[in-house]
């Protein structure tokens, strides 16, 4: 039988190289560059096996009911309405990241004269780790599921054109993209290099896969209004749900964090007047946080939000100004 030789292009000088059946180190003939071939294995599909019944999701789901801030009367007045299982299609894509990453970092000290000098000392980190990157292939909609956090599960025999699953929407290409972008920016983030100066690190795809998932989905109701919840078919785990919040929980949050701001504030006052300016402007940029804090939850505490969200309950810094703009338009006050 006759050896299969393909011709390539050397990536360095363009010159045409020889590679043999087999082969995966070869040298160009032409400017000595060392090279390593790995052919496209394409992609590998599979899907695990649901190892949770439909009894067992419910129980997850109606425990999940009695956790956190979610409505008192939720166990006893909550109703299961629907529950079925469903296999989502993810991305997995094992990458390999190599590289170097320089920079410096800045410590600060003081002399005796109270000068504060500041001494840069350089950095030079070499970057190998394997990543996983995980990402849904299909519109997962308002189920608040994007990546998959287990990868470990008994794989299914079944027929995939019989499985009930949503339909792959990602392309591979756009898959390959993003994981290589995560791969390269983890690979940079885990250097710990504070200010860089000069980066060179790259990504190499080891292994692509789609998995077909198992997910339960409960749907319930509560005083005429449907809420919905996700089960992991692999490890009885919630992934995502949304329930009603407490009205109590959302009343004792606004009146304590008003009165616990209001108080570091007017402390601050007569401690900025007679003591320490810089302090008392801290004290009272944190009494008026607390009391932004606490408006955000009695806003937006009347909805429990958990799992991959696009707008979840999460407060950030942008969040806290709206609503203290918001708190303070209401009585009157000025803006930030």
């Amino acid at each position: 039988m006759p050896e299969l030789s393909v011709g390539l292009t050397c990536p360095t000088c363009g010159g045409t190289i020889s590679v043999g059946e087999g082969e995966k180190n070869i040298k160009c003939q032409y400017c000595d560059s060392a090279l390593h071939i790995d052919g496209d294995e394409g992609v590998m599909i599979a899907a695990f096996k649901n190892k949770v019944t439909k009894e067992q999701s419910i129980d997850t789901v109606k425990k999940w009911w009695k956790k956190g801030l979610k409505s008192r009367d939720l166990k006893a007045h909550g109703k299961i309405v629907e529950c079925y299982s469903i296999y989502l299609p993810f991305w997995k894509i094992k990458a390999r990241t190599a590289g170097w990453v320089c920079g410096y970092e800045e410590r600060h000290r003081t002399d005796s004269n109270g000068h504060v000098h500041t001494e840069r000392i350089p950095m030079e980190q070499m970057v190998l780790r394997d990543t996983i990157y995980s990402n849904i292939a299909c519109d997962p909609g308002d189920l608040g599921i994007h990546r998959l956090h287990n990868f470990h599960g008994e794989l299914t025999l079944e027929d995939f054109t019989m499985l009930p699953t949503y339909e792959a929407v990602t392309s591979r290409d756009d898959a390959l993209s993003a994981a290589r972008t995560y791969a390269i920016d983890s690979g940079i983030a885990s250097a710990g290099v504070p200010h860089i100066t000069f980066q060179k690190v790259s990504a190499i795809i080891q292994d692509i896969s789609m998995i077909y998932y198992p997910i339960w989905i409960v749907q319930y109701e509560y005083n005429d209004r449907i809420y919905l919840a996700t089960v992991d078919g692999v490890t009885n785990s919630l992934l995502s749900g949304r329930a009603p919040g407490d009205a109590l929980f959302q009343s004792l949050a606004v009146t304590g964090g008003a009165a616990a701001g209001g108080l570091v504030a007017s402390l601050s006052i007569p401690l900025a007047w007679y003591s320490s300016p810089e302090l008392g402007i801290v004290g009272l940029i944190f009494g008026v946080a607390i009391t932004a804090i606490a408006y955000h939850f009695f806003r937006n505490g009347s909805e429990i939000v958990e799992g991959d969200f696009k707008s979840n309950n999460k407060k950030s810094t942008s969040d806290i100004i709206n609503d203290l703009n918001e708190l303070s338009g209401l009585m009157g006050g000025m803006r930030i």
